[in-house]
């Protein structure tokens, strides 16, 4: 039993159409979904009027298409809690990737899951990196799509300790290229 979770990073258009497919906040105005979690608070002055009203949109269009719709009034909070001994989460992923782990799920994918910008993205990664190590921990396998995130990548996408190893192996792989093409 496999779930698709998509956020609206980039690359969240290459996830497939077929199968479980849960949308993270507002993507279900994109594209379809079997589900939609949105964890974020609208009226506390963080999000603008335009979010929240495509928050709005994306609430009420889960509810015309029969679409399970999960925000902070239906998530099984204490549930989760309770079956983790854990209440960390820093975003809606977090959520979606525990809510997997509890439901089941033996194989997650992530798409448009990025985390590779600055700003808010930096105290939420570690989040993310959480709940997929919890995942890869109970056996699930765990898949993140898409050459722009950095979920379980270093800073500098080298391995530690053997950063110096990497590095020489790519600059004597590219001397073997220039090499062969100069005949």
């Amino acid at each position: 039993m496999k779930v698709n979770i998509i956020g609206k990073g980039a690359g969240w258009e290459k996830a497939p159409m077929d199968g479980e497919s849960w949308g993270i906040t507002q993507l279900c105005l994109r594209r379809p979904v079997s589900l939609t979690i949105d964890m974020n608070v609208y009226d506390d002055g963080r999000w603008g009027d335009e979010q929240a009203r495509e928050a709005d949109a994306a609430r009420q269009y889960c509810l015309d298409h029969a679409i399970p719709y999960i925000d902070l009034a239906t998530y099984p909070i204490d549930d989760i809690i309770g079956h983790f001994g854990t209440d960390y989460f820093t975003n809606t992923v977090d959520y979606a990737l525990a809510l997997a782990i509890y439901r089941g799920y033996r194989a997650i994918d992530m798409y448009g899951v990025n985390m590779a910008t600055f700003g808010e993205y930096a105290y939420q990664k570690p989040g993310v990196e959480f709940w997929t190590g919890m995942a890869m921990g109970r056996g699930i396998k765990v898949n993140v799509h898409g050459s722009l995130s950095v979920i379980l990548k270093s800073r500098d996408g080298l391995l530690y300790g053997y950063d110096r190893r990497q590095l020489w192996a790519e600059k004597m792989a590219q001397e073997m290229k220039r090499l062969a093409a100069a005949g």
